[in-house]
């Protein structure tokens, strides 16, 4: 009774839905997008204009500054003074600093060394380190830093990006895979299913024994679980395709409307093969993450000078040209035509400001720490050199692997496929079986499943070649 049902209700066991008209969806354009809009890449791009305003905080040390600063006395009536000074101090990036103010001072009880001419003073004045300070301060310093920080965020961003457009290939690649195995996993089905309708009519025929029915019906059966299993995962697949997929900052729609299919996976991923030697070569200079690390020993190295710095004394020369009013050359009782030059060394005020710390405590400690830093980040350097140089030559071993074997299982399939035809020459002229054409089959089939697998595992690891050498960024 069973098989009588078997035989005159089977139809169609799935239904599928068809996306060969969906435009091909192509790596190149996907992770274009990744690159543009996905949030980590726009994080990415932030921390260019992050360098930037570094760069901008720190030359903010040397912008002019105005500054004023006014007192007055007054008690019972009487203003006892009234002295003032406004002007403006810029420090140049070679440690001078530069003053232009102007003085006034009034009052009964004016101290005698703050009297000033009746119209006021100008005061052009300069300061110069004439040992600390003189070849290298705490400004240029932090100028110097910030501008290697632009570098270093500069890495930084490339190896955000080196590390999304793997995870992004990956997801994409997984995509392609998954779609290839439903594909072939669902001819098998249909091929499965015509087979089964055709002994079927040959069975009614008294053709065929009623067992070649359920040898094929059991075949149906199989792949119909398989192809249930495939669609599933590739279901999954393109959500997580459509996880990655942002646009103009919005967040992406995942849902059931995916009009996309991938391109076929010999031709996913269209990046040169280079030898070996053209990713080792220059690795430490095009990684990002071993020129994060230059930089940080650059930046150190920065540190290391300017507490260097400090083991000088400090010895600041100040010198100020002062004027009547704001002529600096008015005459004078003892030289009624003075000239410029006999003004400045006439009209002055001039200091010397020395101090030096006697056991250089914190200064031998500020140079020792220093040192510990600059070998820590050197070590540091060295292993990371040899950790990358070492997955990516794991990485590439695999992918010679994966060419080699892809190689092999072409030449497999091209044998398996003729066995299966001449299996079915034998069937029809009697010298063969169902049972013996359904293994055929099921070990071609089982072997293309493997190839598609293989030849996505052979773009995984030419991206993953590429991520290891610290290139990915730049080749999309």
């Amino acid at each position: 009774m069973l098989l009588f049902v078997l035989l005159v209700a089977i139809g169609p066991l799935y239904g599928t839905q068809t996306i060969d008209s969906f435009p091909v969806l192509p790596l190149t354009q996907f992770l274009g997008n990744i690159k543009q809009e996905h949030p980590i890449a726009r994080n990415a791009d932030l921390l260019i204009r992050q360098a930037e305003a570094q760069v901008r905080q720190a030359r903010g040390a040397f912008d002019p500054k105005l500054y004023s600063d006014w007192q007055q006395k007054s008690f019972d009536g009487t203003r006892y003074y009234r002295v003032g000074e406004v002007g403006a101090k810029v420090t140049s990036q070679w440690g001078m600093e530069f003053k232009g103010a102007f003085n006034s001072a009034s009052g009964t009880y004016l101290n005698p060394e703050s009297r000033l001419p009746d119209p006021g003073q100008a005061v052009l004045g300069l300061t110069v380190p004439l040992l600390n300070g003189l070849l290298f301060d705490g400004n240029r310093a932090g100028l110097q830093n910030a501008q290697l920080d632009r570098d270093g965020l500069a890495a930084e961003r490339q190896g955000l990006l080196n590390d999304l457009l793997l995870q992004a290939g990956i997801t994409y690649l997984n995509w392609a895979i998954a779609y290839n195995q439903w594909r072939v996993t669902e001819q098998a089905y249909q091929l499965s299913l015509t087979r089964f309708r055709g002994i079927r009519a040959s069975y009614f025929l008294g053709d065929k024994p009623a067992v070649d029915t359920i040898e094929t019906f059991t075949q149906v059966q199989n792949w119909q679980l398989e192809l249930n299993d495939a669609l599933v995962t590739y279901r999954n697949a393109t959500l997580s395709m459509q996880a990655l997929q942002w646009d103009q900052g919005r967040a992406p729609a995942i849902g059931d409307n995916w009009n996309w299919q991938p391109l076929p996976l010999q031709n996913v991923v269209q990046l040169p093969s280079l030898p070996i030697d053209s990713f080792t070569q220059q690795l430490a200079l095009r990684h990002p993450d071993l020129r994060t690390i230059q930089v940080d020993l650059r930046q150190l190295e920065v540190d290391r000078r300017l507490a260097a710095e400090q083991f000088k004394p400090r010895l600041d020369l100040s010198y100020n040209f002062l004027g009547r009013g704001f002529d600096f050359t008015a005459p004078t009782k003892e030289d009624p035509t003075l000239t410029l030059t006999e003004a400045l060394g006439t009209n002055f005020k001039w200091g010397l400001n020395f101090s030096f710390p006697l056991f250089l405590r914190k200064e031998r400690g500020k140079m020792e720490l220093v040192q510990i830093k600059q070998q820590q980040t050197g070590n540091k350097f060295e292993q990371k050199q040899i950790e990358i140089e070492n997955k990516l030559r794991g990485y590439y071993n695999d992918f010679e692997n994966s060419r080699n074997q892809i190689q092999r299982y072409e030449v497999l399939l091209r044998n398996l496929q003729a066995l299966l035809q001449a299996e079915q020459r034998k069937f029809e002229v009697g010298e063969s079986s169902i049972f013996l054409i359904n293994s055929r089959e099921q070990k071609l089939i089982e072997t293309q499943l493997k190839f598609n697998k293989l030849q996505g595992q052979f773009a995984k690891d030419l991206l993953s070649v590429y991520w290891s050498a610290g290139r990915l960024f730049s080749a999309f």
